[in-house]
């Protein structure tokens, strides 16, 4: 398994994708991993890789460049997605063992070749299809950026990226944080 070692990757090449290869050294090609915890550690990966995808996807859809708003967005994804949204998945991995290696095999051989390229916009739409069930990427997409802690995420990415006056910038962010019902998000989106 030495040709999935995490340092053969590019720059840029997801934490998640890198976490898999390095739990995937310790497995057999094509057998279920004998360690549980390997295993569950797979599938956790799998799905935070799937929603990090969503999340940059949503970011590259508003311009939104910074890693800090990235890694917001994928923490709110990981409380709007409960259980349910990967119950099918987990399911799967049920029926199928390998199924976590496989595809976790697939998203680093993907990833070694084209880091954040658009390769990644067929690989997960197709990933999410098939394993999770989920036909229809877009509307997802739209479903999740209508959580208002997404809504205040991305308002905050834009203005931190539009207002040059920093005193002014933070005044927004305060009035955005104290803004529990989303009513803010709400008029300006």
């Amino acid at each position: 398994m030495g040709q999935l070692n995490s340092r053969a990757f590019p720059p840029g090449t997801s934490r998640y994708t890198q976490a898999m290869a390095k739990c995937l050294d310790q497995t057999v090609p094509d057998v279920p991993p004998s360690n549980r915890a390997v295993a569950h550690t797979l599938v956790n990966l799998v799905q935070g890789r799937m929603l990090e995808y969503l999340a940059d996807r949503i970011c590259r859809s508003y311009e939104i460049e910074d890693e800090h708003s990235k890694t917001q967005i994928v923490t709110a994804l990981l409380n709007i997605f409960s259980d349910e949204f990967f119950a099918v998945f987990r399911a799967r991995i049920d029926r199928e063992p390998t199924l976590a290696a496989a595809i976790a095999r697939r998203i680093i051989r993907k990833e070694a070749g084209a880091p954040g390229g658009h390769a990644s916009d067929r690989l997960y739409p197709a990933i999410f299809r098939k394993y999770f069930e989920y036909h229809n990427l877009g509307d997802l997409q739209q479903m999740v950026e209508s959580d208002a802690v997404i809504q205040k995420i991305l308002l905050l990415a834009m203005l931190r990226r539009s207002i040059s006056d920093t005193q002014g910038y933070q005044k927004l962010a305060r009035l955005l944080e104290q803004d529990s019902e989303g009513f803010v998000t709400a008029c300006t989106g």
